[in-house]
């Protein structure tokens, strides 16, 4: 049986991380919640732990009173949302590397999976910029990873963004479309294109967990985020 902490676990790829491991018997896991209660709705079996990521003792029961083998990092905001840049980075860097550090300290070292954003490996802008950090942390950690780039996330948020749901409808169904039957296997046109939440959820579980020639450290996007399968 093997245990797993989510980050994030309220966000769009957190919440559908939660539902498909309702679903497995093969792991135990629990996430790190600002409330109890907060995911009821979506699992019986979850554990939720009240956690603060600036808090340095919070931090020291990851591997002690909240068993790890594999960290699922779903964090993330928007600048709107977190009022200004220093804080919007606080959640998308500083979050992440907390748990990273921690994570490093640990014998056996657990593995970590980051959702980041496509574009991360050219970054420009905020947005990007914060992203890619994030992941040269992770990298440089020393611990086993798999690092995720979706492009435009679809699915149903808790809270509205309009850029996302003006996206949605004009651009993704008939980009997806295009993609499927003239170019299914072009690595050009996939890099960019939008994706389920539920389906980076299960390329996610299906890379750490059910994989098992998925060894070492990777990054998945583009045509083998939606396809791990075809993963090199």
């Amino acid at each position: 049986m093997r245990n797993v902490v989510i980050a994030g676990a309220t966000g769009l790829v957190g919440r559908e991380l939660v539902r498909q491991l309702e679903a497995r018997r093969d792991v135990d896991f629990t996430a790190l919640v600002r409330r109890a209660g907060t995911l009821r709705s979506l699992s019986g079996r979850v554990k939720e732990v009240v956690f603060d990521y600036r808090s340095p003792a919070d931090l020291e029961r990851l591997g002690t009173e909240i068993p790890c083998d594999l960290l699922l990092c779903a964090l993330g905001t928007t600048l709107k949302k977190a009022g200004s840049p220093e804080a919007f980075r606080e959640v998308d860097l500083g979050y992440p590397a907390a748990l990273i550090t921690r994570l490093a300290a640990l014998q056996p070292r657990p593995a970590f999976a980051l959702v980041s954003s496509a574009g991360a490996g050219h970054p420009r802008g905020l947005y990007l910029e914060t992203k890619a950090e994030a992941e040269k942390v992770l990298v440089a950690s020393g611990l086993p990873y798999l690092i995720v780039r979706p492009s435009l996330l679809l699915g149903e948020r808790e809270e509205f963004r309009l850029a996302e749901r003006l996206g949605a409808f004009l651009l993704a169904k008939p980009y997806l479309a295009a993609a499927r039957y003239l170019a299914p296997r072009s690595a050009l046109l996939w890099r960019y294109a939008p994706i389920e939440a539920s389906q980076v959820a299960k390329a996610l579980l299906w890379m750490s967990l059910d994989n098992p020639h998925a060894t070492g450290s990777r990054v998945l996007s583009g045509l083998a985020l939606h396809h791990p399968i075809l993963a090199p």
